[in-house]
């Protein structure tokens, strides 16, 4: 009994850590966006664009130092500018150069660099 509860302790622990929310500002409002509705985040610059449905909110932080912050069993880096909520993935579609497609289920085309690529097999259980 002691190690299952050390186990689920452990496990809390490790969830904890990742970002729940993202505190979105404008000049006319601030708001929260739920880190479950982002559907991508690219790099802008020193910047990032999260997109979200339709809208798309740009915030001064750099994608290195939001990445850490994502939970990886969720969001993947598929690209240098890239990160993606892997529950958004409609297909894959292999490209160029062993570089594939990412489709989302709102018809988004991003693309999976070489370098990214086995990660996504690691977290799909796959070779691609």
């Amino acid at each position: 009994m002691n190690q299952r509860t050390l186990a689920l302790l452990e496990e809390l622990r490790a969830t904890s850590r990742y970002l729940e929310r993202l505190l979105i500002k404008s000049p006319d409002r601030a708001f929260f966006l739920k880190i479950d509705e982002i559907d991508w985040i690219e790099a802008e610059g020193k910047y990032i664009r999260v997109h979200s449905g339709r809208e798309s909110y740009l915030l001064r932080e750099g994608i290195g130092a939001i990445e850490p912050q994502l939970d990886p069993r969720r969001f993947l880096r598929i690209h240098r500018s890239t990160i993606v909520n892997i529950d958004r993935i409609k297909e894959l579609q292999p490209w160029f150069h062993h570089e594939y497609r990412v489709i989302l289920r709102d018809g988004t085309e991003l693309m999976l660099s070489r370098s990214c690529r086995k990660r996504l097999a690691e977290l799909l259980g796959d070779n691609l």
